[in-house]
């Protein structure tokens, strides 16, 4: 694959990726229709959990606002987070 080829399968793996329509990536890329159904078939997961889950937001699930925190406390943080709490 020649370095024009291989940058025209990079064009349309990201515009793949950034959910485009096929036809548009057709147009914009100069693949044909095949090899970018090939392509989006590698490329896009089909029904996974994660696409599943971006597509509700907290009314859907009815849950309410959600704060999400990845920070990893001592103990004592984590006592000083539940007396401010209260």
């Amino acid at each position: 694959m020649n370095k024009t080829t291989k940058a025209k399968y990079d064009l349309a793996e990201r515009m793949l990726k950034g959910r485009v329509d096929v036809d548009e990536v057709v147009m914009m890329s100069g693949l044909t229709k095949e090899q970018v159904e090939e392509l989006k078939d590698k490329v896009v997961p089909k029904n996974t959990d994660a696409e599943i889950l971006s597509k509700l937001d907290t009314v859907d699930l009815d849950i309410g606002p959600l704060l999400y925190d990845d920070a990893v406390y001592t103990d004592e943080e984590n006592e000083a987070l539940e007396e401010s709490e209260e």
